[in-house]
Order: C-alpha cells, then structure tokens, then sequence
C-alpha cells in the first residue's frame, strides 16, 4: 500500500496479526488512544461479515476518521474503473473498464468484476465469483465463492448469490438464490 503504515488491527477475540508485528486495538478507548499516539487518520475495515463492516465503516468516518483502500500489488485494475472508499481488492483480483465499486466493498481473492458493472455500497464479491459485463449489485449483496453472474443482471440490495451459482436472471431484493440456474430458496419465516 505504498506510503500506509498498519498502526493496529481492530479484532474483538484474536491477538493481532500474528508474524506481522501488528497490535490488536479494541474496544474505542484503545482506538482512540491508537490514533492519538500514532497519528493515524484512516482506516481499512476488513470484516466479512457486510452488516459489521457497514457498522464499523460509518462508525469510524462520524468520528471524523476516513475510509482508505486496500489493494493489493497483484490485483488488476483498469485505470477507468472508480473505486469508493474502503474498498479492499484482494490478491489476484480484477476490476475492469468503466466500473464504478461504492464504499466497503471487498472483491476477494481471484473474483473479478468486468466491464461497466455498478456496484453498491459494503458488497462482499467471494474468492473466485465472475461478474459478466454490465452487472448492477445493489447494497450489502454477497456475491459466494466462485458463483458466476451472467452480463447484463442486476442483483438486489441485501441479496445473497449462494457459492457456486450461476445467475442467469435478475435477483430480488433480500432473496437468496442457488444452483445452476440460480433459483431463489425459501427463507424460513418469510411469506407464511
């Protein structure tokens, strides 16, 4: 990350980063004194978990402090795409032409996003997903390992693509969709 320097890792059970030299910071106290004492002033929420990320994420910048990317040196991006704050791009990752990505997002190891694909806020896109051209990902979708989205789809706020799926039709809003073809499941407790 060029000139960043990891100043801690906000984790509630572990120790760190082991081997990295890197200090566990929780709860806020331990935060703030971090950024005073070190100077840092941005922060890479790298939590799996959409709803924790968005919640740190918001929580951070309205006590004054910014979102940073976090790419890494393997990851491919075309020089047209616009990436939002805190987006994470993981080891052999690719965003492509003319891609907008919102705020939070993580595209993780292997995925790739292609060309003019949207993609909203705190999305998480799984290791090895593909996303065809032109797709739109509403808000806080997780996108499973290595599940395949057709060109042109659009997948609803708060959707999950279940691992390995193949999406060949737009996705409703909060629904869960899996197999080949991708074909919504019931949710318990919904619609009865």
């Amino acid at each position: 990350m060029g000139d960043a320097q990891i100043v801690g890792a906000i984790s509630r059970g572990a120790v760190g980063l082991p081997g990295l030299d890197i200090p566990r910071i929780w709860p806020d106290d331990e935060l703030r004194n971090a950024t005073e004492s070190t100077g840092a002033n941005a922060f890479c929420v790298c939590i799996g978990d959409n709803g924790t990320r968005r919640r740190f994420g918001q929580e951070l910048t309205e006590s004054g402090h910014s979102l940073t990317q976090a790419i890494s040196g393997s990851a491919v991006v075309s020089r047209t795409a616009i990436l939002g704050a805190g987006v994470q791009l993981i080891a052999g990752s690719v965003v492509n032409a003319a891609t907008t990505i919102g705020e939070g997002v993580i595209v993780n190891t292997n995925a790739s996003v292609d060309h003019d694909c949207t993609i909203g806020d705190y999305v998480h896109i799984g290791p090895g997903a593909v996303l065809g051209g032109g797709v739109t990902v509403g808000d806080d979708v997780l996108v499973g390992l290595g599940a395949r989205v057709l060109p042109g789809v659009t997948i609803g706020r708060g959707a999950i693509v279940g691992g390995g799926a193949v999406v060949i039709s737009d996705v409703a809003p909060g629904s869960t969709v899996v197999g080949v073809p991708a074909r919504p499941i019931a949710t318990p407790g919904v619609g009865r």
